[in-house]
């Protein structure tokens, strides 16, 4: 049975084909993500990828309906062009507690725009009166939250909300950039790139502020956001919206489909992405449309909002089941992460690498991949993998893994003590020789060497070793960790503490003919041409 025609990408908005992505057998396939997906084109189509390689973007009817083939299967971007016809927009800034924050806001708004008249929520006395002194409305209620935005998108009457924090500073074409996106009906909301002010502050303000940098600022790519933070064609990224419920402090919404929840307190924001996405509305990540946010370099605070993010899970967990429940990972990466914690790590390497090997093979045989190209992709997603199954060990179960790694200390160096194992049934043959020491290495590598690596690319101007970074990472896991056992004890929903099996990938062909020019031309959407193992 055919997949439904996918309505053409509209007038003006270019196509670029995702960094991981690459073409071969001679630009006839896609392949690309993780999962790893592999996608024919039929000879009409290769032409016009190569185009869209070099800038330009589709103009003919069927171009647009296999640009937007490409965007549903994960494979490609949305690039609006200047010059792309948007619809009308209302910022409304909420936060206004902090009145110096929001004076900079709003001076950084009128100076980017000055014709544009914002509405300011919740704000009081000084806040008020710096609103007031703006000739801005000023509208009651919540001082920030949740709440605070549900009200400022319903005293809005734009067909697009952009809401933002007080203390935050656009960057110039912020507004642009993110309003081109909406000239795609299918578009619901759009989240721009938060970047970080230079903070003047001692040692340890500026550790903080790095650490909470790291959290808030998704990258430079661009990417959907899919419900629930993981999907078949998007993996979950590591940090900022779609990867867990951290704040959101600028976000555009259309108007009229969803309010945040206000029980959610932080995470209402990202609970709002994932349901428009599970909808089938399309939530675009921006890197190009910019904000700029004073990062906090209080201690307390940082683990404070730490243990926030991870008591959030339970209640979310049990409002939306399993759908969001722990991250999405591979049958044989699951295994291989549990064999390495066990203290057999070659084990679970043998495992992992089975997997890829199925994978790889299904992806050769379900689309005419050459064998060769599958490897690189391949190897991509089990490093996927291994951080996505790392990262869920030290931040949902750090309490079980620390004591791993400390049990096996204390029982290697035992071992050591005594001259090596005790003889007998299990003597020094026996293969549960020094696995305890094995054990400790593995849970203790999970817990600090992500940490040690981030440190060589994100530290910036800190002033900080590797040790004080990693220590104070390591400890906001473990207050994460807390809240997260905290909401699942609240909520009775265990959910986040249990990984999901991630669905079988396919390996698809496009049609041919479908990018004649007409209606009458068809796209299939990927479809499930070839089912290839999870394994």
């Amino acid at each position: 049975m055919a997949s439904p025609i996918p309505d053409p990408l509209p007038v003006g908005l270019g196509v670029e084909i995702d960094r991981a992505v690459r073409l071969t057998d001679e630009g006839h396939v896609l392949v690309g993500g993780s999962p790893p997906s592999a996608l024919r084109l039929p000879p009409e189509g290769v032409s016009s990828v190569i185009r869209w390689l070099s800038g330009a973007a589709p103009d003919r009817h069927g171009e647009r309906r296999l640009a937007r083939a490409l965007l549903e299967a994960g494979l490609a971007h949305p690039r609006p062009a200047s010059g792309t016809p948007v619809p009308g927009v209302q910022v409304a800034v909420v936060g206004a507690g902090d009145h110096l924050g929001l004076e900079a806001t709003l001076d950084r708004l009128r100076y980017e725009h000055p014709d544009l008249r914002p509405v300011v929520v919740g704000a009081t006395c000084l806040g008020a009166r710096a609103a007031g002194a703006r000739g801005l409305h000023v509208v009651p209620g919540p001082l920030t939250g949740a709440r605070a935005r549900a009200i400022a998108l319903r005293v809005c009457d734009a067909p697009v909300v952009a809401l933002l924090d007080a203390g935050a500073r656009p960057a110039p074409g912020w507004l642009a950039t993110a309003l081109a996106h909406f000239a795609d009906p299918r578009v619901a909301a759009v989240v721009p790139r938060v970047l970080s002010e230079r903070v003047r502050s001692g040692p340890p303000g500026m550790l903080v502020a790095s650490l909470n940098t790291l959290h808030s600022d998704r990258g430079p790519d661009p990417a959907p956001i899919p419900p629930w933070g993981h999907g078949r064609h998007a993996p979950a990224p590591t940090h900022g919206p779609g990867a867990s419920p951290e704040p959101v402090p600028a976000l555009f919404v259309r108007r009229g489909l969803l309010d945040p929840d206000p029980s959610l307190g932080a995470a209402a924001d990202v609970d709002l992405l994932w349901l428009l996405a599970a909808r089938g509305w399309s939530v675009r990540y921006e890197p190009r449309s910019r904000v700029r946010a004073t990062p906090g370099t209080d201690l307390r605070s940082y683990l404070r909002s730490r243990f926030e993010v991870g008591a959030v899970a339970g209640p979310m967990a049990r409002r939306h089941g399993r759908r969001a429940a722990g991250p999405e990972l591979t049958l044989s990466g699951a295994v291989g992460l549990g064999l390495a914690l066990s203290g057999r790590p070659l084990a679970g390497l043998a495992v992992s690498a089975l997997g890829g090997v199925v994978t790889a093979r299904g992806l050769a045989r379900g689309s005419g991949v050459p064998v060769e190209d599958t490897v690189r992709p391949v190897v991509v997603d089990l490093a996927h993998t291994a951080r996505t199954g790392a990262r869920f060990a030290r931040t949902a179960h750090w309490p079980l893994v620390a004591a791993v790694a400390v049990g096996g200390a204390v029982l290697w160096s035992r071992e050591r003590s005594a001259g090596g194992p005790a003889r007998g049934p299990r003597g020094a043959g026996s293969p549960r020789r020094g696995r305890p020491g094995r054990r400790a290495l593995v849970a203790a590598a999970a817990l600090t060497l992500p940490h040690l690596l981030s440190w060589r690319r994100h530290h910036g101007v800190a002033p900080v070793g590797p040790l004080a970074w990693t220590g104070l990472a390591v400890a906001g896991d473990a207050a994460r960790s807390l809240g997260t056992w905290w909401g699942v004890v609240r909520s009775g929903s265990p959910a986040p503490l249990v990984p999901r099996c991630r669905p079988p990938v396919s390996a698809s062909s496009l049609e041919s003919l479908q990018v004649e020019e007409g209606p009458e031309g068809s796209v299939r959407k990927p479809g499930p041409g070839a089912v290839l193992s999870p394994c």
